[in-house]
């Protein structure tokens, strides 16, 4: 009977070893950079210099229209939330969005078509040849077809009522991203140190006449602990979309998340010590 019930205390021990920790959102490098930029602090870098009464634009400088690009959304999602939360006047210069500002922005919805294609294109083009259908099929011919619409259409603008901008804030990313200091590595309990780096150079400029009020440049850092066995699921994490399918089961992969296996110390001593009690136990008896 003693025998069966050391068995069962060294199997219950030793099963408590191994924790499984998943590897959240909180914790990946993209959550550490957004840290990073929070920390530019750009409201108070250029509030010497805007007004709350100011109309401000924030814009990146080598793009004529705002992109999707994760690190980019990131950055201008953060600087505009920063403003608006301190009560600034931030006008919408999303792309997107402005296009459906643009059917809102009267009294009656109006529809606005974006893509307004060339009937005719380059040389390669006959006379009775669509465009548009051509880039559906996915013809070579397209790209320079789309070029030709570009160049036909490059004065094409749109009647507005939005307000436009008194001040712009434009950024230009000279660094961003994620570095493991080896060097403030913990080698008792194998743990390094992550650093989250984001640099910009910053214009406030005089939207009416061109000037640049203020160029200065934005040093954003943000620093944690991080076990070096999570380091390479960091690197490869990411969601998966949730398919809406049924039932359930067909649903999103099962590697959803990117999970690492760390072991926690502390049960291994109980476990050893546990063990050995036990077999002091067993040799009394």
């Amino acid at each position: 009977m003693r025998n069966l019930l050391a068995i069962l205390l060294v199997t219950l021990f030793f099963s408590s070893c191994a924790i499984k920790q998943t590897v959240t959102y909180e914790k990946t490098n993209a959550s550490l950079i957004q840290k990073s930029i929070k920390d530019l602090k750009t409201l108070e870098n250029l509030k010497s210099k805007i007004n709350k009464s100011d109309k401000i634009a924030i814009v990146g400088v080598e793009d004529y229209n705002t992109g999707d690009y994760s690190l980019l959304a990131t950055l201008e999602d953060e600087i505009i939330k920063e403003f608006v939360s301190k009560g600034y006047k931030v006008l919408e210069r999303d792309n997107d969005m402005v296009y459906r500002l643009f059917s809102e922005e009267s009294k009656n919805y109006k529809y606005i078509n974006r893509v307004k294609g060339a009937k005719y294109g380059t040389s390669a083009y006959s006379k009775n040849t669509d465009y548009n259908s051509h880039y559906l099929y996915g013809s070579s011919q397209a790209n320079s077809g789309s070029v030709y619409s570009e160049i036909k259409h490059y004065d094409q603008e749109f009647q507005s009522s939005l307000q436009s901008a008194d001040k712009i804030i434009s950024y230009r990313v000279i660094e961003s991203g994620i570095v493991y200091d080896y060097d403030e590595k913990d080698t008792d309990i194998g743990e390094i140190e992550r650093e989250a780096r984001t640099i910009l150079e910053v214009r406030l400029t005089d939207a009416k006449t061109s000037e640049i009020l203020s160029a200065i440049t934005l040093d954003g850092k943000a620093n944690d602990i991080v076990s070096e066995k999570d380091v390479a699921a960091l690197k490869d994490f990411s969601y998966r979309y949730y398919s809406h399918t049924l039932p359930k089961t067909h649903g999103n992969p099962k590697k959803a998340t990117v999970k690492s296996a760390k072991i926690s110390p502390w049960p291994w001593i109980a476990g050893a010590t546990g063990l050995l009690w036990i077999m002091s136990l067993l040799s009394g008896s």
